[in-house]
């Protein structure tokens, strides 16, 4: 048995070392859960040195790491998630066609990371092809009874050129941005994604602290999206960055704006977005003033934030722990802060051998319910909320085509989800969640009459329990996903108890 362990472990070994090519591309996406999980268990290990918690998640450093893993060193456990990341570094390196059709039983409520669908009955074509220099995905969807009308979609298209250590794209990509296993404050895949030009190093090659040996990988992301869906100020424009760096091998931060300006009746000239840029929105603080930002005078709404990760052993067992501070602008309290309104979200995530199997396994907690005391929106005493990715201009918020682009579960909300993914070979894996969320906490809609405005998942306050569980399967060149969900709903107002359930089955075939 000894003989026949140690022939496998070589017989991998062999494989893995001649599996490579030069250069794969160009980035990992949101859509594979297992994948992501098997690449934080190298980050967690510093077989992967790339900062990890921002998606688009460019393959070109995890590449680089793969080729120099100590292969012969792994546990069991490093071993099956290399392995993994491996399978799917391949693929992406192919210029592939790939059709996908999914079927639910109703469209999906909440779409976290992994997630395949957000309408039901779907079906799309994926048509990719890469070169050294240019990179193009066309991504056409049909949708039989979309949420928001539009049944031929282009999500997941997008056409980009790599200059230097730069790559320029223009397209429909989802992004996620921090550390969160379930949502994120600042950008989730929740919502569609809109088009937009992003600017990414492709490389995190790392800086050198001055007079030390102290290396810093580091990358940084930049877009300006347009929101084109029905809103209160048509076209508006929404800018994105992010940097992310590791300035230790365990800790992981990052530091994430965005700002929405521009769009039909809206100053958008460069001096405008100069001041965005300046954080000169900021109501009574370095912004306008209180009676100005009334006056309709303010620039932007903008959003700012950071997040950190720790991963360490506790018993010589891997632990790690995150944390993200997301805030509104219209700081009332005066000075240069623009985190003037944050909420929170924080957790926990370890790996465990369970029933024979290794999984990841977290617990997360994130709170969106803020009073906010810029003066026009209140001034912090009151129950009601209506704060949090909301605007006394951009009245639609921070949403897109009905959907709030950060926590999966709006605003005035607080969530418990406890987790666990299990990716048991190349070709399975397990997901399951168990979560508890208070939805609309101050039981009030804000604009009852105007769905363009205010909380886009519930009227009224609503306490629910969900369970989920998804199961991914390959076979040859067909992967199969089946998710279930059952939920049991309590909401205010005298209102009687709903249970819910939903199942979906995802087939993709590579042509």
């Amino acid at each position: 048995m000894q003989l026949f362990s140690s022939l496998k472990h070589q017989a991998f070994l062999l494989f893995a070392a001649t599996s490579f090519q030069a250069f794969a591309g160009p980035w990992v996406d949101t859509n594979d859960a297992f994948l992501r999980e098997s690449i934080e268990h190298l980050a967690d290990v510093n077989i992967v040195t790339t900062p990890t918690t921002t998606f688009p998640l460019m393959w070109r450093d995890i590449a680089k790491d793969l080729e120099q893993a100590p292969l012969n060193l792994m546990d069991e456990q490093t071993l099956t998630a290399y392995s993994y990341v491996n399978h799917q570094l391949r693929l992406a390196k192919k210029n592939t066609k790939r059709i996908e059709l999914n079927l639910a039983t109703k469209d999906a409520r909440f779409t976290s990371f992994g997630d395949k669908y957000r309408d039901k009955n779907t079906i799309q074509i994926h048509n990719s092809f890469m070169t050294d220099r240019f990179a193009f995905n066309f991504s056409p969807k049909y949708t039989s009874s979309p949420s928001d009308d539009d049944k031929v979609t282009y999500d997941g298209s997008y056409a980009a050129a790599f200059i230097g250590n730069w790559v320029v794209a223009a397209g429909m990509q989802d992004r996620w941005w921090g550390p969160g296993w379930d949502t994120s404050l600042s950008l989730s895949n929740n919502a569609r994604p809109m088009p937009a030009l992003s600017l990414s190093r492709l490389s995190a090659e790392p800086v050198t602290v001055p007079f030390t040996e102290h290396n810093i990988p580091w990358t940084v992301t930049t877009f300006m999206g347009l929101m084109n869906d029905d809103r209160i100020v048509d076209d508006t424009l929404l800018w994105g960055f992010r940097l992310n760096f590791r300035p230790a091998q365990n800790w992981e931060v990052g530091i994430s704006r965005l700002a929405q300006w521009a769009g039909d009746g809206r100053p958008s000239g460069l001096d405008t977005f100069v001041d965005v840029l300046a954080g000169r929105d900021n109501c009574g603080g370095v912004g306008p003033s209180v009676e100005e930002c009334a006056a309709g005078e303010e620039p932007g709404n903008q959003l700012a934030g950071y997040d950190i990760r720790y991963s360490t052993k506790l018993l010589d067992h891997p632990v790690a722990l995150y944390f993200t501070a997301f805030a509104e602008d219209g700081d009332s309290k005066g000075g240069l802060s623009i985190l003037g309104e944050e909420r929170y979200q924080a957790g926990i995530d370890t790996r465990a051998t369970v029933f024979g199997r290794n999984w990841r396994l977290f617990a997360e907690w994130t709170d969106t319910y803020a009073k906010c005391r810029d003066g026009v929106n209140g001034d912090g005493t009151s129950a009601i909320g209506d704060c949090y990715y909301e605007h006394h201009i951009y009245q639609t918020g921070v949403r897109y085509k009905g959907r709030v682009l950060g926590n999966l579960y709006e605003n005035d909300a607080t969530s418990i989800v406890f987790g666990a993914i299990s990716q048991v070979n190349n070709d399975l894996g397990y997901q399951f969640k168990l979560r508890w969320l208070e939805l609309n906490q101050d039981n009030n809609d804000k604009a009852p009459n105007n769905p363009l405005i205010g909380n886009t998942l519930t009227p009224i306050a609503e306490d629910v329990v969900m369970l989920s569980g998804k199961v991914q399967y390959s076979y040859q060149n067909w992967r199969f996903t089946l998710d279930a969900d059952v939920s049991q709903s309590s909401f205010e107002n005298d209102i009687d108890d709903d249970t819910d359930a939903n199942l979906s089955v995802n087939i993709e075939f590579m042509l």
